[in-house]
């Protein structure tokens, strides 16, 4: 019942005339009753009643009237409208210094990392990995090449004895060949016989002396090779020496620059690095952020990708100073995409967005609130969506009108996050109610609960 219908059925029902009425019957019927006498009296009795009656309905109506003005209602206004995606981000610098974790054999565990946010120079220590590993490869090529070295004695040791021994066997050789020539030369006036033995006997000596000599070069060859061979294993034990060396001083990381410390995920974790992580050789560990150019490092889903391109504009919000809005551009969007998280199959691709100012306040790992600017229609009528209803299958707004509301069809076009152009059906200085007026006055209080968790401008009442 509206609030007219209640004033004119009070008006009636209260008037002078009915009033005056009523109070005759109802003193005819007191006294016939033995009631007492102060209570046959009628104007007194009813005239209590009609106070209590009329108290009743005033405050039913001023309560009515309340719950009516709990409406909030948006006054509506022509002018641009953002069709925009919002994605959560985080600041990073555009250009920086990574740290990675060296390149060596066996697992990396980190024992100590500087702080984050700590501001190091060029040569500071930031990162200790556990050297337990590293220290038993060294001591274990330390014993290798040790272990080389002495066979490679040794080996010196019985080639030099095999050619000794091997150039006293010539040197017997000649000497048997020597006296053998002489024997043959002093058989010429002997028997034939004799001469036939002695011929025989040189020609034997001979053969030993070609076969010294061939045993003696044979020896000389293989020793050579030998020697050759073990000379390379020496070199590389030594080699895996300094290796291993190297590896154990590699284990202790420098800043390469002064700068500021920042962090890098893990994703083998899905967090940022820790003591205790053990990551892979050249994953980056720590990045030094040039802080003269930033960016907002954001997501977009898979859905909405298509919307998105390079040179578009941004609107980046940092979650801390809320009241701190950066302009940015897209610089960069992903081709391909990956997992938006290990648990799920939601693909999101990487966008990067410029930031065209600097700050002080802007620090890397904020997280941030990053507003695509998709496209920009001029000169046109919307609400928040919370102010449109369908009904019998129409999109409606609930226009006020003087104390009430007025049920209004509308068409809608284009729409973000929180709002939607109206293209037919409203103007300018219409105000709309955010919450169906025609719900119970009980539930006005929630609703309106609802419609303050979105940032509405400064004409929302």
């Amino acid at each position: 019942m509206s609030l007219k219908r209640v004033h004119v059925w009070l008006k009636k029902s209260f008037s002078i005339a009915s009033l005056k009425s009523f109070l005759d019957k109802f003193d005819g019927y007191l006294k016939g009753t033995k009631l007492p006498p102060l209570l046959k009296n009628a104007r007194l009795v009813s005239g209590a009643s009609a106070a209590i009656i009329i108290i009743f309905f005033i405050l039913f109506i001023r309560s009515f009237s309340a719950a009516k003005t709990k409406v909030p209602v948006y006054k509506v206004v022509k002018g641009n409208f953002l069709v925009s995606i919002t994605e959560s981000g985080e600041i990073r610098a555009k250009n920086s210094t990574s740290v990675v974790t060296p390149r060596v054999q066996g697992n990396l565990k980190i024992i100590y990392i500087v702080p984050e946010g700590t501001y190091v120079h060029a040569g500071d220590t930031v990162v200790k990995f556990d050297p337990t590993e590293a220290l038993t490869n060294l001591k274990n090529a330390e014993s290798k090449l040790e272990i080389t070295e002495s066979d490679k004695a040794k080996m010196l040791a019985d080639q030099k004895s095999q050619l000794t021994n091997l150039e006293s066997a010539l040197k017997g050789a000649e000497l048997s060949y020597e006296l053998s020539k002489l024997n043959l030369e002093q058989m010429k006036f002997e028997a034939e016989i004799k001469q036939q033995q002695a011929k025989l006997e040189h020609e034997k000596n001979q053969l030993s002396l070609t076969k010294a000599k061939q045993d003696l070069e044979s020896q000389k060859i293989i020793q050579k090779s030998e020697l050759s061979k073990i000379d390379i294993q020496v070199q590389q034990d030594r080699s895996n020496l300094e290796k291993a060396k190297r590896d154990l001083s590699t284990l202790t990381l420098t800043a390469p620059k002064e700068g500021l410390v920042v962090y890098e995920v893990n994703w083998s974790t899905g967090r940022k690095v820790m003591i205790g992580d053990t990551p892979w050789p050249g994953m980056p560990i720590i990045s030094l952020p040039d802080l003269s150019a930033m960016q907002s490092m954001t997501y977009v889903n898979e859905v909405d990708v298509s919307r998105v391109r390079k040179g578009q504009k941004v609107l980046v919000k940092l979650d801390a100073f809320q009241d701190s809005t950066f302009a940015g551009v897209i610089s960069s969007v992903a081709s391909l995409g990956r997992n938006k998280d290990r648990n799920s199959n939601i693909k999101v691709f990487e966008v990067e967005v410029d930031i065209n100012s600097q700050s002080s306040i802007l620090k890397p790992g904020m997280t941030t609130s990053n507003k695509i600017i998709i496209d920009q229609v001029s000169n046109v009528i919307y609400v928040p969506q919370e102010s449109v209803f369908e009904k019998a299958g129409k999109k409606i707004v609930y226009v006020k009108n003087g104390s009430g509301f007025d049920d209004q069809v509308v068409e809608t076009g284009e729409k973000s996050e929180n709002y939607i152009v109206v293209t037919r059906g409203l103007n300018s200085g219409d105000e709309v109610a955010l919450i169906d007026p025609n719900i119970k006055p009980d539930e006005f209080e929630l609703n309106s609960e609802k419609s303050k968790s979105v940032n509405y401008p400064s004409t929302v009442k």
